[in-house]
C-alpha cells in the first residue's frame, strides 16, 4: 500500500470556501510501508528535482498555471511562496485519496486501486453560502469525489442536474467549447439541505493536459489551436474560482 504523506483520517475539515482537490501523489511523492522503497523514492525525488508537496513533480504544471492565472508572485515549486499565497487567498488544498495500491510506478489515476477515500474534507455551506471545489482532473470530479460512496456519506447533498447543465453551459460558451464532445460533466452543482451550494469544476490534468482535452470541449475538427483552447479554458475556470 501507498499512503498520502500530508493527509490522514484524523485531519480536521477545511474551512475555506475555495478548495483545490487532487487525486493522489505520484509514486516518488507518496509514502510506502517499506522503508527501503521510501529511500528509493527519495533518491528519485532528488534526481528529478521533485518537491515533497501537492503537485510537487517537475512534470506537473499546476503551480505554473496557478502563477499565471491566480498569483504572479508564486514561484514554481517554491513551497513557501505557494503556502503564503494559499493562505492570502483563503484557498484550501487537499487530495481525495488517503491510501491505495499502484500498478508499478504509474502516474495514471486508473492504475490506483484499493482506494481509501478522503470524503470528509469540507464543511457544508450554510444558507446563502457557496463552496467552490476545483478538481484537477475529470476523474477526480466524476469517479472519485462524486462517487456513490460520497453520497452515502453525505446524504444531505444532492446534484441538481438541471442547474448543473446550465452551470456548465455558461463556462463552455465563454471558451467556445464543443458541448457534443463532453460526455461526462466537467461542472456539477450540488445543493445541501443546509441551504448552501457546492460548485464543482474540473480542469485538465496538470500532469498531461493535452491527453484528453477533447473531454473538455476541444474540437480539432474546427482547426482549433489546442494551446489557445487550454489557455482560454484555464483562464475562465480560474477566474471563476478566485472571484
Amino acid at each position: 500500500m501507498e499512503y498520502h504523506p500530508r493527509i490522514n483520517l484524523s485531519d480536521e475539515r477545511l474551512i475555506q470556501s475555495k478548495i483545490i482537490l487532487g487525486s493522489f501523489p505520484t509514486w516518488s511523492l507518496s509514502r510506502s510501508e517499506n522503508e527501503t522503497i521510501n529511500q528509493e523514492k527519495k533518491v528519485t525525488r532528488i534526481k528529478n528535482g521533485d518537491v515533497s508537496y501537492f503537485y510537487g513533480s517537475t512534470n506537473n504544471q499546476f503551480w505554473i498555471w496557478y502563477e499565471k492565472y491566480i498569483d504572479p508572485n508564486v514561484k514554481h515549486l517554491d513551497i513557501k511562496s505557494v503556502k503564503f499565497s494559499l493562505k492570502k487567498n483563503k484557498i484550501g488544498l487537499t487530495d481525495v485519496i488517503y491510501s491505495c495500491k499502484r500498478k508499478e510506478k504509474s502516474a495514471l489515476d486508473k492504475h490506483l486501486t484499493q482506494r481509501i477515500y478522503n470524503h470528509d474534507f469540507f464543511v457544508y455551506p450554510k444558507q446563502g453560502e457557496k463552496l467552490k471545489i476545483l478538481c484537477t482532473s475529470k476523474g477526480v470530479l466524476n469517479e472519485m469525489l462524486l462517487s456513490n460512496n460520497f453520497f452515502k456519506i453525505h446524504t444531505s447533498l444532492e446534484i441538481n442536474i438541471e442547474k448543473s447543465v446550465g452551470f456548465q453551459n455558461r463556462f463552455i460558451n465563454k471558451f467556445n467549447g464543443n458541448q457534443n464532445n463532453i460526455k461526462k460533466p466537467c461542472c456539477v452543482l450540488i445543493e445541501s439541505e443546509t441551504g448552501g451550494v457546492i460548485e464543482c469544476v474540473s480542469i485538465p490534468s496538470p500532469g498531461s493536459p493535452y491527453r484528453r482535452l477533447i473531454d473538455f470541449g476541444f474540437d480539432s475538427n474546427n482547426l482549433n489551436d489546442s494551446n489557445l483552447f487550454l489557455d482560454n479554458y484555464l483562464k475562465v475556470i480560474f477566474d471563476w474560482f478566485i472571484e
